[in-house]
């Protein structure tokens, strides 16, 4: 059959699912908001964003930020579009868990429980991420969140829900 048959397409569907993801030039506007966030904060930070199967797409580290937060700004957008959630809202959501999960999930390769990583949902559902690290906590997170609002101004809708 041709790959134009409507019968290859729909008898196929059941099997596939089709993904809405971040592009590199959304990306690139998402990570310019978090930089121009960080500069008027007078921080230095580096920002992963990554796509909605976590493939990193686009990387800043800016002059004077530590070495360390390349690896935790990745962690930080992994676990939120892996989790679908802000990663400033894990404390809460750990609290009503077992000892288990509170000491065995912070172990986990690629997981950063803290502020700063912040997906970009659509219909509920995680396009991508953006993850912030070299500040503080809280700017972190300012960080991250400007990020989100270009998204959803260039987006023409809320990407968060």
């Amino acid at each position: 059959m041709k790959r134009s048959d409507s019968h290859t397409t729909n008898g196929n569907s059941r099997y596939l699912r089709q993904v809405g993801t971040v592009t590199l030039p959304l990306a690139m506007q998402a990570l310019q908001a978090a930089l121009d966030k960080a500069a008027e904060l007078s921080v230095r930070v580096s920002v992963s964003v990554v796509d909605a199967a976590g493939h990193l797409i686009h990387l800043a580290h800016m002059d004077g930020a530590t070495l360390q937060s390349r690896d935790i700004a990745l962690n930080k957008a992994l676990t939120a579009v892996g989790f679908g959630f802000s990663t400033s809202a894990w404390e809460a959501r750990l609290e009503s868990r077992s000892a288990a999960v509170r000491q065995g999930l912070p172990l986990q390769p690629r997981i950063a429980l803290f502020g700063g990583g912040e997906p970009f949902l659509q219909h509920g559902v995680a396009v991508g991420a953006i993850g912030v690290s070299g500040a503080s906590e809280q700017e972190d997170v300012l960080c991250a969140r400007a990020a989100v609002h270009a998204v959803e101004s260039l987006l023409g809708e809320p990407v968060q829900q």
